[in-house]
């Protein structure tokens, strides 16, 4: 009986041992993975000389396509050079009703969200079979798709109104920061655009598929739109299964809009994160994101984020954007409003005012789990500094700086306004006192 004993409680510990290892190991590939991505944001970055993100400028998008079916809009690392030091893209896709954009892929991952209206959108996904797959997915507005670089993808407007599509894109992976290269399946050619397909030779293509090269001359020709068209009435365009039977949805579409917010203050708005946890297809493409919506005159909390650059588009509403660099000097200090898109870089502080109309915008950031510092509310970093060393460094008295912790003691995150009776009764008496005081006030919110 001790023997058996004995050798349950080894199995047991070889079993623990063995889990914990497996754990480290992952813990292990997960760092070396960081590392990686690390060396590959500096090696593009070689060369480029003088300062990252001089200029955060707001800029607006070109427009690259427009046809019947809508039009393309991105805005250009050429011309907004912090998405380039940020290795990072951006573009909108609008759908007119029956407009299909055609399927194609690009060279880096990307993060596509419904701003407005609906669409029906398939994936082709590099495994499983091709034949039985049932990747025909509806989507709507505040759904986020996360689609790997070299999946194929197509988008298709079946609503009576136009459908919106921010996309964002994580350019690392690519041959030029900043800048996306897209591979379309079909269509004609139009200066950056055009099928792959048209870079063969006929007889190779009819060779492939086991037809004549007359049938494939018709499959080139027949179609001169690129990017962009729009189907005639009466043609069916392929039916959504359900989500149960599209075997893959949840792993490449987060439904915010039917999702609980993971902050929520009373007028001041909520919060939802979207990371490696909730969508764990980000965890392969290093990217996460957050969906802000402020009600009028709320502020999210001034901060910085850790371990990720952002990119801001302002979805509805608006606002102000004030971003500071590490010498106190204002990088950007802007009035905002939809469709407008911001770049955060990394450690840099920001906040983000809303209007009198309130202020909704989605951010996306290069990790997959990423972390922010805030410099007001509850989880305040002076709240982790003892009293008397914030005290001194602000150059208050300990009194003061007791009463200005208390405030805002009970928000997070999202800060909702004050009230201009409650900022009367809280004037400080001591004009001194007030002066010294102003930059601290000014991040607890006052």
């Amino acid at each position: 009986m001790k023997s058996a004993v004995t050798a349950i409680l080894l199995m047991v510990v070889l079993l623990s041992t063995t889990a914990l290892g497996r754990h480290e190991d992952e813990r292990e590939r997960e760092r070396e993975r960081e590392r990686q991505r690390e060396r590959e944001r500096h090696r593009r970055q070689e060369g480029r000389g003088g300062r990252y993100f001089e200029d955060l400028e707001l800029r607006r998008p070109k427009q690259l396509i427009r046809s019947e079916g809508g039009q393309l809009e991105e805005w250009t690392s050429d011309d907004f050079k912090a998405l380039r030091d940020a290795n990072m893209a951006a573009a909108k896709i609008t759908l007119n009703p029956r407009g299909l954009a055609l399927p194609a892929y690009i060279d880096n991952h990307a993060i596509k969200v419904i701003v407005a209206g609906s669409a029906r959108m398939g994936l082709v996904l590099p495994w499983g079979d091709r034949a039985i797959q049932r990747n025909v997915y509806r989507v709507q507005k505040g759904d986020v798709v996360a689609i790997p670089r070299g999946v194929p993808n197509w988008w298709y407007n079946d609503g009576d109104e136009r459908t919106e599509i921010v996309a964002i894109v994580d350019t690392v992976g690519g041959e030029q920061p900043g800048r996306v290269e897209c591979f379309d399946l079909a269509g004609g050619r139009e200066g950056r655009y055009g099928s792959v397909l048209r870079g063969f030779d006929r007889e190779i293509l009819a060779q492939a598929w086991d037809v004549d090269e007359q049938t494939v001359t018709r499959l080139l020709e027949s179609q001169n739109e690129t990017g962009i068209i729009r189907v005639r009435e009466g043609i069916e365009m392929p039916e959504v299964a359900t989500e149960g039977s599209n075997t893959y949805f949840a792993d490449f579409v987060y439904r915010v809009e039917r999702s609980h917010a993971d902050v929520r203050v009373e007028r001041g708005g909520q919060l939802h994160v979207v990371n490696r946890y909730k969508l764990p297809v980000l965890k392969h493409l290093d990217l996460g994101m957050a969906c802000v919506k402020l009600e009028p005159n709320a502020i999210r909390a001034p901060g910085w984020t850790v371990n990720a650059h952002q990119v801001i588009y302002v979805v509805r509403g608006s606002g102000r954007i004030q971003i500071v660099r590490n010498n106190g000097e204002q990088a950007l200090d802007t009035e905002v409003k939809e469709g407008s898109l911001v770049v955060i870089p990394r450690s840099f502080p920001a906040a983000k005012i809303a209007g009198s109309d309130g202020l909704d915008y989605l951010s996306v950031l290069t990790s997959d789990m990423p972390l922010t510092q805030e410099l007001a509310g509850r989880n305040s970093v002076y709240n982790g500094i003892p009293s008397a060393v914030v005290a001194r460094a602000f150059n208050i008295d300990e009194d003061l700086e007791r009463k200005l912790r208390e405030r805002r003691s009970e928000e997070a995150f999202i800060l909702p306004p004050r009230s201009g009776r409650e900022r009367r009764k809280e004037q400080p008496r001591d004009n001194v006192a007030a002066e010294a005081s102003s930059e601290f006030l000014r991040f607890l919110g006052f």
